[in-house]
């Protein structure tokens, strides 16, 4: 009887969450704005139960046996200053499908507590807060670091007449924000973040320093502006309500100067940056050791007294020993880097963000590597259970 009422609630569920993503699929367009939240809400709570009662006919619960991260998980406060360092990743299979975590955590025989998403700015549904992704995540046991990403093209004139026109957009974009020109989608975000209530981390606009990968970056604003707009979001948030958002600063260290983009203390908790090695796959790359990306940047980074995090850790397999390179930075961290307090593997498949041909950062499907890995992140103590 027991089965079968189980059997009955996860397949109600399912409906449910089918019906909610089919009204989304079926409105298109007209799905955005409330009913699009509010469908929203509906799906993540349907797949909330649906998970749960899921992983308790299959066995003890992935969260269960991540009891020890209760605190982090409930507490913003504990999440600003944690005893240890949370492991994390990115995938390319999100948003569609957080597998490709799992899948990668069994591979290394460690939990990954935080589990990083993409979300850029804009009228589309995608671009509207990711309250199912965010809400199966916290599900799963783990915590959500959501990197926030203001391409402010992806705006309709039409639905915001207060906007510049697109072609104009980019330039002192960020001016614009402070000013409070998308204060429309920022207070959007901010009540829906409220609303979620659990701790999750927000990075937003990294490598705002670099002047070739995204339009926020110094050839089309101030670092002035950048700052203001910074702040002027992260006090929209607070004045809603949303406390349980951690904010992650992240420049890109290869440049100059980074330093001076830093929002004040009252405005950041946490500061992080990339560390990827391409290899020699471009001019502009060669095989970089993990000392010489980021060791060298270390002592300016942690100078503002504030925990760090590697937001995206990765080595191509191009111009050298991978597996060496993995072994020395994990191992290197707690030994070197003792105020590093986060570590994301940047698991993603088919990249193609800055080379003209896709490369592959995983891990998961190359057995020696994982096991390099694995063995390092035991022998360093990174890893939990």
């Amino acid at each position: 009887m027991k089965r079968r009422y189980r059997i009955a609630l996860v397949a109600a569920f399912s409906v449910s969450g089918a019906i909610a993503i089919l009204g989304l699929s079926a409105l298109g367009d007209a799905s955005e704005g409330p009913l699009s939240a509010a469908l929203g809400w509906i799906g993540a709570a349907a797949g909330s139960v649906e998970h749960r009662v899921r992983d308790r006919l299959a066995g003890p619960p992935r969260r269960e046996t991540m009891r020890w991260l209760e605190p982090y998980r409930t507490s913003a406060e504990r999440l600003r200053k944690p005893d240890f360092v949370l492991l994390g990743a990115y995938d390319s299979g999100i948003p569609r499908t957080l597998d490709g975590i799992l899948t990668l955590e069994s591979r290394l025989v460690a939990p990954l507590p935080l589990v990083q998403i993409y979300s850029a700015w804009g009228d589309k549904p995608d671009q509207q807060f990711p309250v199912e992704l965010l809400t199966a995540i916290e599900g799963l046991g783990s915590i959500p670091v959501v990197t926030w990403e203001p391409w402010l093209v992806d705006f309709e004139n039409v639905r915001h007449p207060g906007i510049a026109l697109r072609d104009q957009r980019d330039s002192h974009g960020l001016a614009a924000v402070a000013r409070g020109n998308y204060d429309f989608y920022v207070d959007a975000w901010a009540r829906a973040a409220a609303r979620f209530g659990k701790p999750f981390m927000v990075r937003l606009a990294h490598e705002m320093n670099d002047p070739y990968r995204y339009p926020w970056g110094p050839q089309n604003n101030t670092k002035e502006e950048y700052i203001a707009a910074w702040r002027h979001v992260v006090d929209r948030f607070r004045r809603a309500g949303a406390t349980n958002v951690l904010w992650v600063w992240s420049p890109h260290v290869g440049y100059e100067y980074w330093d001076l983009y830093y929002p004040g203390d009252a405005y950041v908790d946490w500061v992080a940056t990339g560390v990827l090695n391409f290899g020699p796959i471009a001019q502009w790359s060669k095989w970089w050791t993990f000392d010489e990306i980021f060791g060298q940047k270390y002592p300016r980074l942690s100078s503002f007294g504030k925990p760090l995090m590697i937001a995206e850790l990765g080595s191509l397999a191009v111009g050298g020993d991978r597996e060496q390179w993995y072994h020395d930075a994990l191992t290197s961290i707690p030994r070197e880097y003792p105020a590093v307090r986060a570590v994301l593997f940047f698991h993603a498949r088919d990249d193609q963000t800055v080379t003209y041909q896709k490369v592959d950062w995983t891990i998961a499907g190359d057995s020696a590597l994982s096991a390099v890995v694995r063995q390092s992140l035991r022998s360093s103590g990174l890893a939990r259970h």
